[in-house]
């Protein structure tokens, strides 16, 4: 092979395994296929406490700003990213940080359960 060839061969391998690396980081990898039981076992070990079990929230937290999880509106003015984010970093005072507590695939889980609470509408 060509030098030159060789070159563009070996800066367009960097570049993929680097592009696969920012993928992977959260902004725009691809959602996974995420078994409905993973999601209903982070979900009520996780989040249910604070979410209730239907995703409705509870009616004390609703004051502090708890999001109604089977809201249509709410649903279409989040996007995934954004939920996983808040699921990985928190929110505000009151929704804690999961970082370094669930893993890529729990948080998936996750993000698919509060997705389905939207579907039941």
């Amino acid at each position: 092979m060509e030098r030159g060839k060789t070159f563009k061969l070996a800066a367009a391998s960097v570049f993929a395994v680097l592009s696969l690396g920012i993928m992977k980081g959260g902004a725009a990898a691809p959602a996974r296929e995420v078994s409905p039981a993973a999601a209903v076992d982070q979900f009520a070990q996780k989040c249910a406490l604070c979410h209730g079990k239907d995703g409705h929230g509870l009616p004390s937290w609703k004051a502090k700003g708890q999001p109604d999880f089977t809201d249509a509106q709410w649903q279409k003015g989040h996007t995934d990213a954004q939920i996983a984010e808040t699921v990985r970093n928190g929110k505000g005072k009151y929704m804690p940080s999961f970082k370094g507590k669930l893993s890529e695939a729990d948080i998936t889980a996750v993000v698919a359960k509060v997705r389905s609470f939207g579907k039941k509408n």
